[in-house]
C-alpha cells in the first residue's frame, strides 16, 4: 500500500487529523488515477461529495483528540456540576422544612 495507506488500516478511535489528511491526500491520489484515464467528468459529482465527507471527518476527529490536560479539566467541571446540584438539591430541602415549621 502506499506510504499514506496505514492511516487507513488505523482504528477509528485512533485516528489523527494528520491522519485524515494523509487518507485526503491517497483519495486524491487514486481521483487523479481516475481523471488521468478516464477525464474529469468521471468525478464531478462524486469530488465534492468526498471533500465534504473528508471535511467532517477532520473536524470529528479534532474533536475528539482532546490531551490529558483538557480530561482533567472535563473531570472537574463534572464534578463541579454534580456539586452544584447536591447543593441546590439541599437549599431546596430546607426552604421546604423553613416553610413548613411556619405553617
Amino acid at each position: 500500500m502506499e506510504k499514506f495507506g496505514s492511516a487507513l488500516e488505523k482504528n477509528v478511535a485512533e485516528l489523527t487529523v494528520m491522519d485524515v489528511y494523509d487518507i485526503a491526500a491517497v483519495v486524491g491520489q487514486e481521483f487523479e488515477r481516475i481523471i488521468d484515464q478516464y477525464g474529469c467528468e468521471a468525478l464531478s459529482r462524486l469530488m465534492p461529495k468526498v471533500v465534504r465527507v473528508l471535511e467532517i471527518l477532520e473536524v470529528m476527529v479534532s474533536r475528539n483528540s482532546i490531551g490529558p490536560e483538557t480530561e482533567e479539566l472535563r473531570l472537574e467541571l463534572d464534578k463541579l456540576r454534580l456539586e452544584r446540584m447536591d447543593r441546590m438539591e439541599k437549599e431546596k430541602k430546607h426552604k421546604k422544612v423553613s416553610i413548613s415549621r411556619y405553617y
